[in-house]
């Protein structure tokens, strides 16, 4: 508002200059930018700088670095093609897993900011809604359809961030990383040392797919009493 002078700019504005948010510049456009930083160490300082904005302008399309977090993997989330939910329901939650453990490879810290940030994006919220209903349809309970999709997330997310933690060094520093470190405390004369000592114990998804895997069986156990089916599981 001006002040109902003629030819008076509103007080606090430069002249030649309109307030408000940049044309050139959306809410996608500063979540692009913190994703290009990378979502476990950017900073609103860092992305406006990536912007070519002060800092300041980035309030204008988010309220704080959470709100930015939220809508940066919203935007992620988006760019995966995730599986049909008219798939069988053992493959749609085996297809679920690995679109979100190439998710974590694609934005490394995406996975924490998930599971630590407050709130849940709406495109994350639309996909377990979709994936519910799908479960509902195969034999499952309301309850148990939203716990069993939200189970195989949580554990592709930790899951991966375990893994990832392998690669980290000890404490104690002297170039020897955690993985070696739990390798050598597992090397004793135990009946199970060659699932311990067994290369695909610590690399890669580890034990991941065979943890999905009992729980799926276990599933489809819980299905079967629910329907009354006993036959092949799809």
């Amino acid at each position: 508002m001006t002040d109902g002078t003629p030819g008076r700019t509103p007080r606090g504005v430069r002249p030649g200059r309109r307030p408000g948010p940049s044309r050139s510049l959306t809410t996608r456009a500063v979540a692009e930018a913190a994703l290009a930083e990378g979502l476990a160490t950017f900073s609103m300082p860092s992305v406006a700088a990536r912007l070519g904005v002060s800092h300041s302008t980035l309030y204008r399309y988010v309220q704080d670095r959470d709100d930015l977090l939220r809508t940066a993997i919203g935007v992620a989330v988006d760019r995966v093609e995730w599986p049909s939910e008219e798939l069988p329901w053992r493959e749609l939650l085996g297809r679920l897993a690995d679109r979100l453990w190439e998710l974590c490879d694609t934005h490394p810290g995406i996975a924490q900011a998930v599971l630590t940030t407050p709130g849940t994006p709406p495109a994350i919220i639309e996909r377990l809604v979709r994936y519910g209903r799908s479960l509902v349809a195969a034999g499952l309970s309301d309850r148990d359809a939203v716990v069993s999709v939200d189970f195989v997330a949580e554990l592709t997310l930790t899951s991966w961030i375990a893994m990832r933690h392998l690669d980290g060094e000890t404490a104690a520093g002297g170039g020897r990383t955690v993985r070696e470190e739990y390798r050598s405390s597992w090397s004793v004369d135990t009946p199970f040392l060659e699932v311990f000592t067994a290369e695909d114990t610590w690399h890669g998804r580890g034990w991941f797919t065979d943890k999905l895997g009992i729980y799926l069986d276990g599933l489809a156990h819980r299905i079967d009493s629910r329907t009354g089916t006993g036959g092949p599981h799809d």
